[in-house]
């Protein structure tokens, strides 16, 4: 067996069997300087779900690759490169960053008419068509560049920037998600059809109410709002499990016996 289905997903996350008789998958979107990796422990805890981070260019397995900092550009060739794996139920769950990619990938699948996700979990972010809170960040020094992303999200790591290979191997991986994140335009899009599940931590300082209640303008389809314990990285903090117990509630089929 390959390891990689192709350049987006791991072989191994994508279990084999009859679509009828497959458990449902999760695709999972990082925040800005985040990758697969971030989700790892999440297989474990969502026995009943494959979780299929989605590995994205210039970084991780794919860090020879150069990173693509525009948000069209990388959903589009996600999309395509994913469609034979939507054959099963599945949802999509980003994070900040990636809330924004899971957003645009959603209204592309919808574009093509392929499979829609069950359910788009958008997360740590505000609603992409609400005015972004910064634009220019990724133009400032390294110094300025990581204290800015500090101050606005929390939790941010530093140590990396007394060594000078890893300054060298992160910071060009958070400016082009900056990049991408900071140039990204809301058009005149489609509503969404499929269900919308806008989340954050209580104590993220970069999303507002208004902001997560915005993603219900985004769909047709139902939608609801939680926030979790914890800051912007509630996701894989404090929040972690009562988030994933939502997730899992959302998209696990009842069996027989809890019906």
């Amino acid at each position: 067996m390959q390891r990689f289905a192709n350049g987006w997903l791991s072989q191994r996350d994508l279990r084999a069997g009859a679509p009828a008789r497959a458990q449902p998958r999760l695709f999972c979107l990082p925040h800005a300087g985040s990758g697969a990796a971030a989700f790892y422990r999440w297989k474990r805890e969502l026995a009943a779900v494959d979780v299929c981070p989605v590995l994205l260019p210039g970084r991780e397995m794919r860090l020879a690759e150069r990173s693509m900092d525009d948000a069209v550009a990388l959903v589009d060739a996600l999309t395509v490169a994913t469609a034979p794996y939507l054959d099963v139920p599945y949802a999509i769950f980003g994070h900040s960053m990636g809330a924004l990619l899971a957003y645009a990938w959603a209204l592309r699948i919808q574009e093509r008419q392929l499979r829609a996700p069950v359910c788009l979990f958008v997360s740590g972010r505000n609603a992409a068509h609400l005015p972004f809170g910064h634009r220019d960040l990724h133009r400032l020094d390294d110094a300025a560049f990581v204290a800015e992303l500090r101050r606005r999200y929390g939790g941010m790591p530093v140590d990396f920037m007394a060594e000078a290979d890893l300054r060298a191997l992160f910071l060009p991986i958070l400016r082009a998600d900056l990049r991408l994140v900071e140039t990204y335009r809301h058009g005149a899009e489609a509503l969404l059809n499929c269900p919308v599940m806008a989340f954050a931590g209580e104590d993220d300082p970069s999303v507002s109410d208004a902001g997560l209640v915005g993603w219900g303008e985004l769909t047709r389809g139902e939608f609801a709002v939680l926030r979790f314990d914890g800051d912007h990285f509630y996701h894989v903090g404090a929040g972690q499990s009562a988030l994933l117990t939502a997730i899992a509630a959302r998209i696990v089929p009842a069996s027989p016996s809890s019906r």
